[in-house]
C-alpha cells in the first residue's frame, strides 16, 4: 500500500477520498487503490472501504470535539473479523499514536497494512464532515403562513418539537405519558378527554429506563382495557394495538444512532423517554448534559415527551425541571403534573392536574384535570373539574376568582386571601376581567360574577 501525495485524486468525485482533498502524505507514486472508497456518508455516520486490503471502516458518534468510535474489519472472502473497536480522539496525535500501535501490534497478519494512512485518512474524512455541519439553505416568506404552532395531541405535543411533564414521585406522570402515547397512536380522536389528535396514526416509541418490561405490559394492557370499555360505553370499538417499547440503561445520547435507526426503520413520529434523571446520568446541574441530551433529540427531529422529576426554588417556592435551567430552556413546551393528596397503593382513583408552565409557540393553556380510576386490571380516565379539588389552586388566577364567586361577591383583599396571589395581581387580573365583562365591580367595592357567567 503506497501512500499518496497532496495533489491526489480519483476519479469518482463522490467515492473517492482523494477528490475531495488529501489528507497530506509523503510525496511518492500513487494509484487509486490506496485511496478508500466512501460507501456511506451521513451526518455522523462514514464508512471507507479499501478493496485491496479487504479493510472497511467503520466510524460513528462524532462529536464536535473530533471524538468518533472506530470499528475497523477485515473482510477476507472465507470470513470477516474484527479487528478493532474504539472510541479514539482523532484531534488527538497521543490517542492516534496509541491506536495504530494497538492495531499494529494485535494484529499479526495484517503487519502489511500502513495502519497510521488509514488512521490519517479516518481522521481527514471525519473531521470534514463535522466541520461540513448543516447546509445552508434559502428560507423565503411563505404567502398565507400563520403563526399557531402545529400539534401532534393538541395542547401537550407541539408537532416534532421537544415537550416536558415533571412531577413529584407518584404524580403519575408516566400513567398520563401512556394516555397520550394512545391517544396518538391510534389516533383516538373522540377521546372525550379535551385532546385533538392528527388525523393519522402517530408510531410510538417508549424508552423506558426505570422500570421493565413486565411492569410496562401490565400499564399499557390497563390503559388499552380502560379506553376499550369506555368506547363500548358509547358503542364504539377500538382496535388492539402493539407500542414499541424499548427497555434501556445507557445514556440516551450515546446510543442516539441506534434509536435513530429504530425510528427510521418503524417510521416513529413520536418517542417518549422515562425518565430524564437516568437517560442524562451525571450531574444534572451541569449545562452540558442538559445541551447534550437536547442536541441528541434534535437529530431525531420528532415529536417527543421526556418525563422528568423536580425541584423547588427555595426563595420563590417555584418547581421546575430537576437539575440546569438549560432542561427548561430547550424544552419548547412544559407541563407540570401533579396529584390530588397523597396517593396510597390501594387508592382505588387520583385527581390529577396538567399545568402548562412554558409555551414557545403559543400562549400558556388551561390547566387540566383528570380522574383516574383503578381496578386490578384496568385504568380508566376521565376528564374533571379542578374547581372543587385540592388542585383548584392549579387553575389559571381568572378561574380561581371564577369559581370563588360563584359562592358570592367578595372584596379584592379577600381573593388574594383566599387564592394566596399578590393583591396587585390580584387587582391586575380582576381590571382585566371587568373589561371582558366576566365580572362586575358591586357599589360595596366588592366583585361578583356577570350576568352571562352566573
Amino acid at each position: 500500500m503506497t501512500k499518496p501525495n497532496q495533489q491526489a485524486g480519483g476519479d469518482n468525485m463522490e467515492t473517492k477520498l482523494g477528490e475531495i482533498e488529501s489528507p497530506d502524505a509523503s510525496a511518492s507514486e500513487i494509484t487509486d487503490n490506496d485511496l478508500p472508497t466512501i460507501t456511506k456518508d451521513e451526518p455522523g455516520h462514514i464508512i471507507l472501504t479499501w478493496r485491496n486490503e479487504q479493510i472497511i471502516v467503520d466510524a460513528q458518534r462524532f462529536t464536535d470535539k473530533g471524538q468518533a468510535e472506530v470499528t475497523i474489519w477485515w473482510d477476507n472472502p472465507e470470513y470477516k473479523m474484527l479487528v478493532a473497536q474504539d472510541r479514539i480522539d482523532l484531534l488527538s496525535p497521543s490517542s492516534k499514536r496509541a491506536f495504530i500501535g494497538q492495531l499494529s501490534k494485535a494484529n499479526n497478519a495484517l503487519q502489511w497494512i500502513h495502519w497510521d494512512w488509514i488512521v490519517r485518512c479516518i481522521t481527514w474524512k471525519v473531521m470534514g464532515s463535522i466541520r461540513k455541519g448543516t447546509p445552508v439553505e434559502e428560507v423565503w416568506p411563505i404567502e398565507g403562513s400563520i403563526l399557531a404552532p402545529e400539534y401532534l395531541v393538541q395542547p401537550i405535543l407541539y408537532l416534532n418539537h421537544p415537550s416536558v411533564i415533571f412531577g413529584d414521585y407518584g404524580s403519575l406522570k408516566s400513567t398520563v405519558a401512556l394516555l397520550i402515547a394512545f391517544i396518538a397512536q391510534l389516533p383516538y380522536q373522540d377521546n372525550g378527554l379535551g385532546l385533538i389528535t392528527k388525523d393519522n396514526p402517530a408510531n410510538t416509541l417508549y424508552l423506558d429506563l426505570e422500570g421493565d418490561t413486565t411492569m410496562f405490559t401490565k400499564r399499557w394492557s390497563a390503559i388499552s382495557r380502560g379506553f376499550d370499555i369506555e368506547a363500548k360505553a358509547h358503542n364504539r370499538a377500538l382496535p388492539t394495538m402493539p407500542v414499541l417499547y424499548r427497555r434501556m440503561d445507557t445514556k440516551f445520547a450515546d446510543s442516539i444512532d441506534v434509536i435513530q435507526q429504530i425510528v427510521a426503520e418503524n417510521k416513529i413520529r413520536f418517542i417518549i423517554i422515562d425518565s430524564l434523571g437516568p437517560a442524562v446520568k451525571g450531574n444534572l446541574n451541569d449545562p452540558d448534559p442538559a445541551i447534550e441530551y437536547n442536541q441528541a433529540l434534535r437529530k431525531l427531529g420528532i415529536t417527543s415527551l421526556t418525563l422528568a422529576h423536580n425541584s423547588k426554588d427555595p426563595l420563590t417556592k417555584q418547581r421546575s425541571i430537576f437539575g440546569s435551567v438549560f432542561f427548561s430552556n430547550l424544552a419548547r413546551s412544559i407541563w407540570q403534573c401533579k396529584v390530588e393528596g397523597e396517593r396510597q397503593p390501594d387508592d382505588d382513583q387520583s385527581i390529577i392536574s396538567l399545568k402548562h408552565i412554558k409555551g414557545s409557540f403559543s400562549q400558556t393553556h388551561g390547566t387540566l384535570g383528570y380522574k383516574f380510576k383503578f381496578t386490578d386490571s384496568t385504568i380508566t380516565v376521565e376528564k374533571t373539574d379542578l374547581g372543587d379539588t385540592g388542585l383548584s389552586g392549579e387553575l389559571p388566577l381568572t378561574w380561581q376568582i371564577k369559581n370563588l364567586l360563584k359562592g358570592g361577591a367578595l372584596a379584592a383583599t379577600e381573593i388574594a386571601d383566599l387564592t394566596d396571589r399578590p393583591i396587585n395581581t390580584v387587582r391586575v387580573t380582576l381590571s382585566r376581567m371587568r373589561a371582558k365583562k366576566e365580572i362586575c365591580n358591586l357599589p360595596d367595592q366588592r366583585w361578583g360574577l356577570a350576568e352571562g357567567e352566573m
